[in-house]
């Protein structure tokens, strides 16, 4: 129906103007059809504790870019910066059909502190794209950490948003050991296989600051490994979730291996291979029996300093051209005491080698050690 209609109908002028109002008033009060931000009471009506797809920033990144904006909003308490307490506050928040968060509560807890900096800085989060189920858009239950770390703080490898990087990545670090990396004589006379683990901190200008043996191998080994981690170029340095460097810690494996035998030397005898027990047993030249063999082993054994008493056993394999190899201590007496027992074992002079069925074969004998330091 036309305005010119409308008004014939209603009839005189002043009932013209009185419906004319009444139908605009209509229209201004009426609800607009198009959707707007502000009715709260439907956004949580029903929570969800996991949805297909999680709330987000607009932005996308998923939880780490969530961690990272929550992380610049975050205030460090005075116990945090002076490095009294660290650790981290769990805060669980609902966030709603439109995208915003609310209810904000600790769920675990650090200090009174830190508790009310990580609901503040929950509370400032931006908006969020709402979870989504089934399609729609749904209230959901978000559990958010929110970490509480001094200045000083040697962040874990979990703990960055990215690690700390080897110029070239592994294939470079692994170029740089095989480059730099120097093989302890010990490791070919014991024919030891294995790696030193080192732990270092990566500054967060990318040098190595402060490293240390987790995992030994032989002491050789171990001074070789420190050498290689301390001569580190710099490293491309881990970021914390404000994205700013932050100090590491890194470890590294460094594997040793004894070379090959020069030329006309056999390698030493599998161990699956080795004797015990033979028809022939392994002699010292010039030594008689196993107290001759005793003796010999205790005169080439440089004690060191504040060395202690004690009973120990040292095994070790005659090769079948005599020579000694892998040394092991049965029964150690303590870390100074066996290496130098170790190393007298590798000197011993060749041995006429023990023989099975007519050949030389591989033999471990086990000889005892009497340290008496008087």
């Amino acid at each position: 129906m036309d305005t010119r209609t409308l008004f014939n109908i209603l009839g005189s002028k002043h009932s013209q103007r009185l419906w004319l109002l009444l139908v605009l008033a209509l229209l201004i009060t009426r609800p607009a059809a198009a959707q707007y931000y502000g009715q709260y009471a439907v956004d949580t009506t029903q929570i969800f504790n996991y949805v297909d797809q999680m709330p987000t920033l607009p932005g996308g990144g998923g939880n780490l870019a969530l961690v990272k904006a929550v992380q610049q909003h975050l205030q460090l308490p005075v116990e945090v910066r002076e490095g009294r307490t660290e650790g981290r506050v769990f805060v669980r928040v609902v966030v709603g059909v439109s995208g915003v968060a609310r209810q904000a509560a600790v769920v675990q807890s650090l200090s009174p502190a830190c508790d009310a900096a990580a609901l503040a800085a929950v509370k400032r989060m931006p908006r969020l794209l709402p979870g989504r189920y089934q399609g729609q858009p749904v209230a959901v239950l978000l559990t958010v950490p929110v970490m509480f770390l001094s200045p000083r703080h040697v962040f874990a490898s979990t703990e960055v948003s990215r690690p700390a990087q080897f110029p070239g990545g592994d294939a470079g670090l692994e170029q740089y050991l095989q480059k730099n990396k120097t093989t302890p004589a010990e490791v070919k006379q014991r024919d030891l296989k294995g790696r030193v683990v080192v732990r270092f901190v990566l500054k967060p200008d990318g040098r190595v600051g402060a490293s240390e043996v987790i995992n030994s191998l032989c002491p050789s080994c171990d001074d070789e490994a420190l050498r290689l981690v301390r001569g580190f170029p710099r490293w491309q340095p881990a970021l914390g979730y404000d994205d700013q460097p932050v100090a590491m810690y890194q470890v590294v494996n460094i594997w040793f291996s004894p070379p090959a035998p020069p030329s006309g030397q056999a390698a030493p005898v599998p161990e699956n291979q080795v004797y015990s027990q033979v028809e022939q047993m392994p002699v010292l030249p010039g030594r008689s029996g196993s107290a001759g063999l005793q003796a010999a082993l205790q005169e080439l054994i440089e004690y060191p300093e504040r060395a202690p008493s004690g009973e120990g056993q040292v095994s070790f394999v005659v090769e079948p051209d005599g020579r000694v190899t892998r040394p092991v201590m049965l029964k150690p007496i303590n870390s100074a005491m066996d290496e130098a027992v170790l190393t007298a074992a590798l000197h011993l002079p060749r041995f006429e080698p023990g023989r099975h069925n007519g050949q030389p074969v591989a033999v471990r004998l086990a000889v005892p050690v009497l340290i008496d330091i008087r």
